[in-house]
Parts: C-alpha cells; structure tokens; sequence
C-alpha cells in the first residue's frame, strides 16, 4: 500500500462532506479542504465568457452545451474536476459537446445563476444549442453515472431531431404526433404539446380516427399519472368527441371504434370521471344496443348515481340475456329492481342468479335480503 493513498481518501472525504447551497458559508462552517491532486487530461472547458457568447458559438456549430455551475470553495465540485472530468471515457463523450464552466461567485454570471434557478452546487445543465434547458442533475456523481447520464441525454436529442425530421416526411402521423405531444409535455412546454394534440384531434374524420384517438389518450394518461386528474378527463373527454355520433358504416372501422370507446370508458373509470363515462356509454349503445360492456356499465354506474334507473333496467336485462344469463349480470339485474321497490322481482331474479352459481355465498346472502324485504309484502 502506497503511504501518500491515506491524505488523499482524506481529502476526498472532506470534499463530500462539504456539499451545500450556492453562496459562500461562514468560515466556521466549512471544514478543512485536503489538496486533491489533478491528473492530465481533462475536460477543455470553456470559463470566463458570456453566455450570449457561448449560445452563438453553439449555435454556429450546431452542438449541444453543458454548463456546470459551480464555486471554488465547493467540495463535490472539486471533486468532479478529480474523479470523473479527467477519465477518458469522459473526456472523449464530451468531445462534441460545447461544455462551459460557470463560477457563481463571479457577479458576471448572478444573472445566468439565477435564470436557471440555480440552489445546490454543483449543478450541471444540459442544453440545445439554442440555450433550452433539456436536463439537469445536481451534485456529485461517478464517472461511470456521469457518462449514462450524458449519453442519454445525446439520444434523446438525436431522436428528437429524428422525430422532427419524420414530421417533415409525415405531418398526419398519428403515432408520431402522439410522441411528439408526449415528449412536449415531459418537456413541460404544455403549448407545443397542445399544438401536438390539435394536430391529433384534426385528424377525427378520416382513417386514421382509432389511431389518432389513442394518441390524446395516452397524453390524457401521462396527465393523470403527473396528477392532473382535471385535464386528463378533460382530454378523455376529447377523445370522446372524436368520433362521431353515428357508427361507422364499415363494419371493421366500426368494430376497431368501439374498442377504442371501450378504452377510454376504462380510463374514465379510472379517472373518476361519471359524467364522461355516461356519455361514452350512451354512444357506445347508440352505435349498438346490445354492446355487453356498455350495457352493463350504464347499469351500474346508474345504480351507484340513483338516477336513471329504467333505463338502467332495461340495460341490465339486455346485459343478462347478451351474456347467456351470466350470475353477475342477472345479479345486476335483480338490484336495479331492488332499487326501485320492485322487490319481488329483485328476489326471482337473485334467486337465478343463485341458482346458477349455487357456490357464491354473496349471491346467497344477498337473495336472503331482497326475501326479507320482500316478506312484508308478501303476507299482505
């Protein structure tokens, strides 16, 4: 074991534990730093020159930048600059890559600190050559971390390059309007990812409608899985309206449409969204009247309003006699006339159920409950 290896883990340790927010801390704060040697070569980075410069030479060289905000005084920054800016791999992925190195204690750069919204050291930002933010990570990192991070980042650039050049080739794509929108939202540039699904929605009234439609459903999924409940029932309910009122006359397109209604009546239980949901029902069953899914899904969600229960009936005993008197679906059946007093109809009705499928205990409990309330009447 080499003697001189004990001061520099020494000092490496310090380093990390000096990480904290941008801004110089008090003297006593900060902990002794240990010499960490450099070794040739590193990183050539461009310092000391305005940003509107870099972004016109990145520009003019069509490259990408990555800024790497740090201080002096900063021991993780230290640290990168030792452990991951002088390893080959490193040096050589970054070849191509416009990398400008910004010291935030220089008041030249208080401005580019704060538009970037700068808070922990070290912070490196991944940019396009135009200066738009594409990603960041904050903190210390090992070179083997640092290069997957770096190289993800060159692929999603080259595949957004390549997506906006299948565009150009194939404008009504719906497949890639629908990354595009996808893409444009994890962006968090919500404009263009409207412009995306308009260019989705446009497509409603032509061959490509089923595709198009599961596009604005899946952003309406991606909305929902970022929390925004609202605006994916509010996309759901887009989707809902980009098919037409009356059932295609080809029976495959009209087959493959309301598969695609079934979906989005998934998604809008999922989301909670009644209202919506009805609405998908009704135009499911207005395209046909014995659509087992439909059938049953306005029954029960009739049940669970209280409102609209003839209706639900009549859709209930549709979805019985559709599924060859399936035991849920007549079960279904006995409790939208239970809802409605109709209780000895509710019991003959359970009691089918029950005796199609003489091994559920629910089905047998509930037929003893509909009996004792349909017992009164019974003796009268």
């Amino acid at each position: 074991m080499r003697p001189a290896s004990f001061p520099i883990l020494a000092g490496l340790a310090l380093a990390l534990a000096a990480s904290g927010p941008v801004g110089r801390p008090a003297l006593a704060d900060e902990p002794p730093q240990a010499a960490v040697p450099h070794r040739a070569p590193r990183v050539s980075w461009t310092e000391d020159e305005d940003w509107t410069a870099v972004v016109a030479r990145a520009g003019s060289l069509d490259t990408p930048i990555l800024i790497d905000f740090y201080a002096t005084w900063c021991g993780p920054c230290k640290l990168l600059d030792a452990m991951v800016y002088n390893e080959k791999p490193v040096i050589a992925e970054l070849s191509d890559v416009l990398t400008f190195k910004v010291d935030v204690d220089k008041p030249r750069y208080d401005g580019l600190e704060e538009a970037f919204g700068i808070e922990r050291l070290p912070t490196l930002v991944w940019c396009e050559a135009d200066g738009t933010e594409l990603g960041r990570f904050t903190g210390y990192v090992s070179a083997g971390e640092f290069l997957t991070t770096v190289r993800d980042w060159k692929a999603d650039r080259e595949r957004e390059r390549s997506l906006e050049s299948d565009l150009r080739d194939s404008p009504r794509d719906p497949r890639l309007l629908t990354e595009l929108a996808l893409r444009r939202l994890d962006q968090g540039r919500t404009g263009d990812a409207s412009a995306a699904l308009d260019l989705l929605a446009a497509l409603a009234g032509d061959s490509l409608r089923s595709d198009a439609a599961e596009g604005v459903l899946k952003v309406a999924v991606r909305e929902d899985g970022a929390g925004n409940r609202g605006r994916a029932a509010e996309l759901g309910r887009r989707v809902l309206g980009m098919y037409p009122a009356e059932a295609a006359g080809d029976r495959a397109r009209r087959t493959s449409d309301i598969a695609g209604l079934d979906r989005l009546a998934e998604f809008q239980a999922a989301v909670a969204d009644t209202a919506g949901l009805m609405e998908t029902y009704e135009r499911m069953l207005a395209w046909d009247r014995y659509h087992l899914p439909a059938l049953a899904g306005f029954a029960r969600l009739a049940l669970a309003q209280g409102a609209r229960l003839p209706e639900a009936t009549t859709h209930a005993l549709r979805a019985a006699i559709r599924s060859d008197k399936d035991p849920e679906m007549i079960r279904l059946l006995a409790a939208c006339y239970h809802r409605r007093g109709f209780n000895e109809r509710a019991v003959k009705w359970m009691a089918e159920a029950v005796a199609r499928a003489p091994g559920n205990p629910d089905l047998q409990a509930e037929l003893s409950r509909y009996r004792e309330l349909a017992a009164p009447r019974t003796h009268r």
